[in-house]
């Protein structure tokens, strides 16, 4: 009998979320995964009863080390260097909004192992939030960005327009920029209090 290729979390973990973004929820199948891993089902099944678990594991453990990864972004900074740094960290994992709200579909079907992941995944989610909250008060404190606005609106905005595909394949930095000025500027044209 032939050994079974070994494989790390993160080649699991990142194989998993190309195929999501691939497959879909529904599409996405441990037949899928075994194959893009060039592994038997039965040696992810030593690892994860389901999909769901392997999922939810994936999204935890993304959503820690994005959580890491804001955290470092210095708050006595002034605003436009901490959005420099939240918009470049927010890029890093760009296409986990996408696999987030496809997760909302995955149903935990009484599993109080799912129903823990799915608390903790919803808990690392508000960790992240509150940490983007603590930029945008600095946005309106230092008047870059609308004290009137409400600052979950701001950060969706922040957070999709991080999403958005660079279809164009405009240069990174450009696009960053572009990214920032809609952010502080909106698409009026008026002119920001100073550059972005």
């Amino acid at each position: 009998m032939a050994r079974e290729r070994k494989f790390s979390s993160d080649e699991i973990f990142n194989t998993t979320k190309i195929l999501l973004l691939k497959y879909g929820y529904e599409g996405y199948t441990f037949s899928l995964l075994a194959d893009a891993l060039n592994v038997s089902r039965a040696a992810i099944y030593k690892y994860y009863l389901n999909k769901e678990e392997l999922i939810f594991d994936y999204l935890v453990s993304a959503l820690k080390k994005i959580h890491i990864d804001l955290k470092l972004i210095n708050q006595q900074e002034p605003f436009t260097e901490q959005l420099d740094e939240l918009v470049s960290k927010l890029y890093k994992y760009k296409d986990l909004q996408q696999i987030l709200l496809k997760s909302k579909e995955i149903q935990e079907n009484g599993s109080e192992v799912l129903i823990h992941k799915k608390e903790l995944i919803q808990h690392l989610q508000l960790g992240m939030y509150t940490i983007i909250q603590t930029i945008i008060e600095q946005g309106k404190k230092e008047h870059f960005l609308d004290k009137e606005m409400p600052n979950d609106t701001i950060l969706m905005f922040i957070l999709h327009s991080v999403a958005t595909p660079n279809s164009n394949g405009i240069a990174q930095e450009l696009w960053f920029f572009y990214i920032k000025k809609l952010i502080c500027c909106g698409i009026s044209g008026k002119k920001a209090i100073v550059d972005v």
